[in-house]
């Protein structure tokens, strides 16, 4: 099989399918950084068409470069990837009576325990990312939630707003000493 000429990758055009709708349209530049973020992963539904022709993105030949897993340097660990289990923490507020869906939601994705009201931990190969985007759908404007996977030291959140995010990267990433 050949690859794609870079000439023919800036041409080339992708829809994404979600929840029934067509999304895009995106270069396969695009869909590498989604696919690295979670948001879109080998099992969703792409065409080169908005209105049909709808395959698993890793079954696409075009795509092949873009599912699969980066080369390790020699001589290094391999780092915890979004194909192995980890262990999450969900924190959810909601406040739209979502609760069933947004349950449903989750324990599709793997092996859930509830700790506390509104806090859950959750065994899953899915990306903290992959965990944010299929639990926000089921929310509503006046909901939020927060992802911590402690297996992969990543965090996501859902509606928190300006504030508590940048409180989240300030916290999550700043130096230590900094109060």
């Amino acid at each position: 099989m050949q690859s794609a000429s870079p000439q023919h990758d800036a041409t080339e055009t992708w829809w994404v399918q979600a929840k029934g709708a067509a999304y895009g349209p995106y270069t396969r530049a695009q869909l590498q950084r989604f696919a690295g973020e979670g948001r879109v992963r080998g099992a969703s539904l792409v065409s080169m068409r908005r209105d049909g022709g709808w395959r698993e993105a890793q079954a696409t030949p075009e795509l092949a470069g873009v599912f699969a897993a980066p080369a390790q340097p020699t001589g290094f660990a391999p780092a915890k990837t979004a194909h192995e289990p980890g262990n999450l923490f969900v924190f959810a507020e909601i406040h739209s009576g979502a609760w069933t869906q947004f349950l449903a939601a989750l324990e599709a994705m793997g092996r859930i325990a509830e700790l506390a009201p509104g806090f859950w931990i959750l065994r899953t190969r899915l990306s903290a990312g992959a965990v944010r985007n299929t639990l926000s759908q089921t929310l509503a404007s006046g909901d939020r939630f927060v992802v911590v996977d402690a297996t992969r030291d990543r965090l996501a959140w859902f509606n928190m707003g300006p504030g508590p995010e940048v409180a989240i990267r300030d916290v999550w990433n700043g130096d230590l000493d900094k109060r």
